[in-house]
């Protein structure tokens, strides 16, 4: 624990530093736009009560004001580092005209050194700086970096440690509960507990709204596009391997030969905990690897090949504007779906006794009340999925009896 202090002194002393250097205009402030969207968005649902409206309504509502946050402090970000950029501009212009004449008599003082031979005089006076002060604003852009980078080093250490804890928290393996105990018994982790699903789940429509606006509508659909095709690639390789003879006799081949000894070995360890397999399928499931992993490769080329042609495409800024607009909304549509298709799925089988820990994150107790989180819960228990039929009719309550 001491040695995790240290480091994290470390680093925000290492961004303070670096923040100071750089400035504001030239740091990237992402993670306090973050931030900012995950204290008011939650603050916000925390304090209201939408218990009287429809599920889609406020899943609607708060998913809608996150994205507002999360445009308005980006929009917020780029006009403060537009206005200090023209002010450190006007203070830069007024520092070189007040130091006009010291310019002007040292260029002459140059000609004389060069005229008189004088190579000592000429060298000092050609080395002259004439540093150009930003005034107040320079000031400004130096304090905003170093709280920025701050900021942005207290938002990734703090992220990583809410989510390392959160996954050992889920796994409930014995040395998480004997050696981590005190930490998951703290009121500190008590506290911030309550916001990890929140920042998560904030976070990820973060993600997805800024990397479709930096990778646009093409190479968004692009993306989904090479997934599928990573999907395909193994779906195909599977039914080559299990379904066609010369291959399902290759597969043979290499259990006989090659894989003789740990085909048989896996066939025991396998019938050791109870799932009967035989020396051919192992053949067949490494033939379907060497097959899926040649078809990668090909998929990989071609997805950079396409990808590269993007990229030139989106070097109009016109073009890359609009491809942008486009593609954070797709990538946040696809985002959103996910979320609430695999929280709805989740919610269906909330009630079993391993998601018991998980159900610790997704609620939590105020005034001797149990209420769920404030944006989190509408992918969970208020997700306007749950009540489909289709997600009732899925069978992934069946796997787990």
């Amino acid at each position: 624990m001491v040695y995790a202090i240290i480091a994290a002194a470390l680093i925000f002393v290492i961004a303070l530093v670096v923040g100071l250097v750089k400035g504001y205009t030239k740091t990237k402030t992402w993670a306090t736009e973050y931030l900012f969207t995950v204290i008011l968005t939650v603050l916000i649902y925390s304090l209201a009560d939408l218990s009287g409206m429809e599920d889609r309504w406020a899943a609607a509502l708060k998913v809608g004001t996150a994205v507002v946050f999360i445009l308005l402090f980006a929009f917020v970000s780029l006009r403060a580092k537009s206005a200090i950029e023209k002010s450190m501009a006007a203070a830069r212009k007024r520092s070189y005209y007040e130091q006009y004449g010291d310019r002007e008599e040292n260029t002459l003082q140059i000609l004389d050194a060069v005229e008189t031979g004088d190579r000592k005089a000429y060298k000092v006076l050609t080395k002259r700086k004439f540093p150009e002060k930003c005034g107040g604003a320079g000031v400004a852009n130096r304090i905003c970096g170093a709280v920025t980078l701050v900021i942005k080093a207290a938002v990734i250490f703090g992220m990583a440690a809410l989510i390392v804890f959160f996954v050992l928290d889920l796994t409930q393996l014995p040395f998480v509960t004997e050696k981590l105990s005190a930490v998951y018994q703290s009121g500190a982790w008590k506290f911030f507990s309550k916001f990890v699903m929140d920042a998560l789940a904030i976070g990820i429509l973060f993600l997805a709204i800024r990397c479709g606006f930096r990778s646009g509508v093409v190479s968004v659909l692009w993306v989904i596009a090479v997934l599928a095709l990573i999907a395909g690639a193994g779906y195909l390789s599977y039914w080559l391997a299990f379904n066609v003879d010369s291959f399902a006799q290759a597969g043979q081949s290499l259990a006989d030969g090659l894989l003789a000894g740990i085909a048989g070995r896996l066939v025991e360890y396998a019938a050791d905990v109870g799932i009967e397999i035989t020396s051919a399928q192992v053949g067949q499931a490494v033939l379907c690897g060497a097959l899926f992993i040649v078809l990668l490769i090909v998929v990989i080329i071609i997805g950079c090949v396409v990808s590269g042609i993007i990229g030139r495409a989106r070097e109009g800024k016109a073009f890359s504007t609009v491809d942008g607009v486009l593609g954070a909304v797709v990538a946040f549509a696809v985002v959103c779906a996910v979320l609430l298709f695999v929280g709805a799925v989740l919610w269906s089988i909330n009630d079993l006794s391993f998601m018991d820990v998980f159900n610790r994150y997704m609620f939590y107790t105020a005034d001797g009340q149990s209420k769920p989180v404030a944006i989190a819960s509408v992918f969970y228990s208020h997700n306007p999925l749950n009540e489909l039929e289709f997600i009732a009719g899925l069978p992934v309550r069946g796997w787990f009896k």
